[in-house]
């Protein structure tokens, strides 16, 4: 996708947001009311533009690609939506595609993040159930997550343990061989990057050790990447293929191209094949995912991920000691711990506003910096000189 160059945005102030009525709930991070947008900027209502670098997995591939608008607009004049108790002719083709972008053997295409994770947890059910005693009643399996992630799960009961720690992880996991039983865990939950604890991503070989450890017990590994996934770390995927794969991965967001909601899980047929959940993505969705997936599977966009991800380190490294205390990069992705002296992270994001740059926040004192696949490396400089003006005061 080609962006044409831009001059920096309006200074205006944006200090307060717009006395305009809005929809229930709680209020937006940021005072700015986006109208259009293309590309890596958005266009507010009164015409200034920010580069947006609050681009989560939805925006991967920038506002409005060309080539996923285009698909979907043919889409629009085909089909957009069919009942459950129907097939329909887009499904098929996006779940075989993902599945062989991901090294699996099929793939349930869904809605929500939330409803891939449920599928992949009956898959986990019916298949303990299968090894405790072969009846698909019992208990629930135990499910092992790690701390700062899947909130949800452990309020449900899920074991937690500290990220990125094998040893912490192994003693929760029990002696090798007991993943079968009823009462043993059945299942680890993790993702590549904890997004939500300020960017925090699984050490080097911590994911390949995590599949050893599961592998040895008879527990399946369920890979979350539905917010990493989709080549915003340099790959479409983590953790490989092959032996070092997922028993299951969830995807999401990315592969809706910022247009509709999309998410999948993908694995092998034994695990997914006539599972009670229908396939829920609508023909729309699955028309542009399966655009997404063809995008993706030219590497072209993991390669420019790639060379994106070490200008991004570089640039922001010089900021450590200058308003940021540390910095941790994955891929095209990035958080800043800022120095309390500099003001909070809401207090800094705002202040952007004023510059023409969107950030988002994870707590009190982090800044992340997402931007989309397509922006370019000097717009990503700009940006991150208006985030160095701003700490300096």
């Amino acid at each position: 996708m080609t962006i044409a160059e831009n001059d920096p945005p309006s200074l205006a102030s944006t200090d307060t947001a717009p006395a305009t009525s809005r929809a229930a709930g709680a209020p937006p991070l940021l005072p700015v009311t986006v109208a259009t947008a293309e590309g890596a900027w958005v266009t507010d209502v009164e015409g200034r533009r920010y580069l947006d670098l609050t681009a989560e997995p939805a925006r991967t591939f920038g506002h409005r690609h060309p080539a996923l608008v285009a698909v979907a607009t043919e889409q629009l004049g085909r089909l957009t939506a069919t009942s459950p108790a129907v097939a329909d002719d887009r499904r098929n083709a996006f779940a075989a595609a993902l599945a062989e972008l991901v090294g699996a053997e099929t793939a349930l295409p869904l809605i929500t993040p939330l409803e891939a994770v449920d599928a992949a947890l009956a898959a986990t059910a019916r298949w303990s159930q299968s090894r405790s005693d072969g009846s698909p009643g019992g208990r629930q399996p135990r499910v092992v997550v790690a701390a700062g992630s899947h909130e949800r799960l452990v309020e449900a009961g899920a074991v937690t343990v500290p990220f990125g720690d094998i040893d912490a992880l192994d003693a929760a996991l029990g002696s090798r061989g007991d993943g079968a039983r009823e009462d043993g865990v059945a299942a680890v939950v993790l993702e590549p990057v904890q997004a939500a604890r300020g960017l925090v991503a699984a050490p080097d070989g911590y994911l390949d050790a995590v599949r050893r450890s599961c592998t040895e017990r008879g527990i399946l590994f369920v890979l979350d990447e539905t917010r990493s996934g989709g080549g915003r770390l340099g790959d479409a995927v983590a953790l490989g293929d092959g032996g070092a794969a997922p028993d299951l991965r969830i995807v999401g967001s990315a592969f809706g191209g910022g247009i509709v909601p999309l998410a999948a899980v993908a694995g092998s047929r034994a695990l997914l094949d006539g599972l009670p959940v229908a396939a829920s993505a609508s023909p729309l969705a699955a028309a542009i995912g399966h655009r997404a997936v063809e995008m993706l599977a030219t590497g072209e966009l993991q390669t420019r991920a790639r060379a994106l991800a070490e200008h991004l380190a570089a640039r922001l490294e010089p900021l450590v000691g200058a308003g940021v205390t540390t910095v941790r990069t994955a891929g095209v992705w990035a958080g800043l711990d800022l120095d309390p002296a500099v003001g909070t992270a809401h207090e800094v994001a705002r202040r952007l506003v004023s510059r023409g740059v969107l950030v988002d926040v994870a707590g009190e004192s982090t800044v992340l910096i997402e931007p989309t696949l397509v922006i370019r490396a000097t717009e990503l400089d700009w940006a991150i000189e208006q985030l160095r003006l701003v700490l300096a005061g």
